[in-house]
């Protein structure tokens, strides 16, 4: 007995730790996708993910997949929202130096739609043995969810390492200084491969860290406003060896001829001594505040990481940096400026005419960019649902939506020197209202009474933020004081209301009045009809009120401003007044009980539209009634 009992208890240890080590990963199906909510210049940790004992359950195999008669599902799923239209993507598994995990001959695939009803636009699959696989995919629509399925050919399982690049394209490369690409701001891109040292194989100065060009690609600028310029270089297959020389061209971008290096990194391998004594000098370079040194040359010293100091650009001055790829693979890299120095460039800008609008209305969108060197193309893409999706020329350009949510609109514009520059914002596009509450059940009434005119509401007095159909950033944050609330035991006002009154022969309408008991009223953002924390509180009181008097019936009143269209009005006034009552009928007020009355802008308080008024005219005011006896 003495000996089974530990012996019982080892081994109930050992069980438990297997069971831990064999279970499958957490993002094993689609339905499980894990969300990448930042993708620009994302890189996962070397062996942060695996696909080890994953489990079938996916679609059918990607195109590029083996077939499954020889192969095993053993895929893993991610997902990301594209905010580009381009998506540069790379999985690392047991590649010879710097590996990025344990897995062999790796494969993705990348889908766009729902789980159910996935649709591929990318693939590509590890046939050659490399351990890694990288792809670019291009058409992305910004504002759309994509799925990325990660698995082994052959069976194969383990760790790696995820890397995904999500940006706006520059022209591709050039190898000669000459016709370099002219880069306008500092936005991160990928370049997908570098073929060969350009026409001209002698540009560089003689003396400097890299002796020649192998594999190479160049880029221009010119500052705009001074400030420090850093920079980081990521080669997309973490085993090649990047080297760079950041120049400054003193007779401007256009002209290479008396270039300057201010800049030079050549570090890398030591030949014949072993990785871990030369690893720090692989992989990312570029320029870091963490580094003092300026020129590293080939080798890699006890001094040396990777990274060079940072350089200080002056307004007006122009420069240029050439990437060379040393060991000749053909891969190529991304880069990431940072620091606070600018480039000179166009502003891509657009307005449009609503921030918020119904689905199936019209969008009006007039390009704003500006560039004084002239600008000659414009690309849109209008987002998920839009019709049309794409256009060209600067516009303006109306579009539609079939689906609500948020909706992303880009626009690449280009210069004539070939610089390229995005600009990407949003729009809400609301879900048509939901249908009217009924009218209060009839009543035949005693008799008719005399018709006496409505009382005007009493505005309230505090400056409010304007409602308009412009883009506008006008928009305010204070809180409208509300309407003073009467009290109960005193009608404000008497309020005539239409009733049909229904006998054996036939249906009439007679006239029925209401003592008005109360009056809350709930004030709204420009073209909103959303309710915010402060309308809840207000609410509960109209609540509370009509549960403790049950004879009491409300009319709900929706309004607006008196400056967009007349039919939008009327829609968005009916929107305002519909969640009012479904907050009331939520909280277990009977529909039979409440009534509501479209006024659009025909009923504004104020006919001043300056940005402190408007918003006055922007509210819901719900009416407590009780029937006159």
């Amino acid at each position: 007995m003495n000996f089974k009992l530990p012996f019982i208890f080892t081994l109930f240890i050992v069980c438990s730790a297997m069971g831990r080590l064999l279970a499958a990963p957490a993002n094993d199906h689609c339905s499980k996708a894990m969300w990448l909510k930042d993708v620009t210049n994302f890189c996962s940790s070397p062996r942060q993910f695996t696909n080890y004992e994953a489990t079938p359950g996916g679609p059918d195999p990607a195109n590029c997949f083996p077939p499954y008669i020889n192969d095993t599902d053993n895929d893993v799923w991610f997902k990301f929202t594209a905010v580009a239209t381009v998506v540069n993507i790379s999985v690392i598994g047991a590649i010879e130096n710097n590996p990025g995990g344990t897995l062999q001959d790796p494969q993705f695939a990348l889908y766009r739609g729902a789980c159910k009803a996935l649709f591929e636009v990318g693939c590509i699959s590890d046939g050659q043995g490399y351990n890694i696989v990288e792809t670019f995919i291009g058409n992305l629509a910004v504002g759309e969810t994509y799925f990325l399925r990660v698995d082994g050919r052959n069976r194969k399982t383990g760790s790696f390492q995820l890397c995904i690049n999500n940006f706006n394209p520059v022209p591709s490369p050039s190898s000669d200084c000459s016709s370099a690409v002219v880069l306008c701001d500092k936005s991160s891109f990928t370049v997908p491969s570098m073929n060969n040292a350009g026409r001209n194989t002698s540009e560089l100065p003689k003396g400097i860290c890299v002796p020649e060009e192998s594999q190479s690609a160049w880029y221009k600028w010119t500052c705009e406003e001074s400030g420090l310029l850093n920079f980081t270089l990521k080669p997309i297959n973490p085993s090649d060896d990047l080297d760079f020389v950041l120049f400054l061209l003193p007779n401007g971008v256009s002209d290479c001829s008396m270039k300057i290096p201010v800049r030079c990194m050549a570090a890398g391998e030591n030949l014949g001594a072993p990785y871990s004594t030369w690893k720090r000098c692989s992989g990312a370079t570029g320029l870091a505040s963490s580094s003092t040194d300026i020129v590293e040359d080939q080798g890699c010293d006890e001094n040396n990481d990777n990274f060079i100091t940072p350089l200080r650009m002056e307004a007006g001055k122009s420069y240029a940096l050439m990437v060379n790829n040393y060991q000749n693979t053909g891969n190529g890299f991304s880069v990431e400026f940072g620091g606070n120095g600018t480039f000179v460039g166009p502003v891509a800008h657009f307005t449009v005419s609503k921030l918020k609008i119904a689905k199936g209305e019209k969008l009006t969108i007039k390009n704003a960019s500006t560039f004084a060197g002239g600008i000659k193309n414009w690309e849109w893409n209008f987002g998920v649902g839009a019709s049309p999706q794409k256009a060209k020329g600067a516009g303006p350009h109306t579009v539609s939506y079939a689906s609500g949510g948020k909706k992303s609109i880009s626009l690449s514009i280009e210069t004539a020197n070939g610089c390229k520059v995005t600009k990407v914002r949003d729009v809400q596009v609301m879900e048509n209202p939901p249908p009217s509450p009924p009218l209060p059940k009839p009543e035949k009434p005693k008799q008719a009474p005399k018709k006496e005119p409505e009382t005007p509401p009493v505005p309230p007095v505090e400056p409010l933020v304007t409602e308009s159909t412009e883009d506008s950033s006008a928009e305010a944050s204070e809180s409208p004081t509300l309407l003073a609330q009467t009290p109960a035991s005193e009608p404000e006002e008497s309020v005539e209301v239409e009733e049909a009154s229904t006998t054996s022969a036939d249906t009439t309408m007679v006239v029925v009045t209401y003592d008005v008991k109360y009056i809350a009223t709930i004030y709204f953002k420009a073209d909103s009809f959303s309710l915010e924390e402060k309308d809840f509180e207000t609410l509960e009181k109209v609540v509370e009120m009509m549960k403790e008097n049950p004879q009491q019936i409300a009319l709900v009143e929706g309004h607006t401003n008196n400056i967009p269209s007349d039919d939008y009005c009327e829609k968005l006034s009916k929107a305002r007044a519909d969640a009012a009552i479904n907050y009331l009928t939520g909280k277990g007020i009977d529909n039979q009980r409440l009534t509501r009355k479209v006024f659009g802008k025909k009923l504004v308080v104020t006919k001043d539209v300056s940005h402190q008024h408007r918003r006055l005219n922007q509210r819901v005011e719900v009416k407590l009634l009780l029937k006159q006896e």
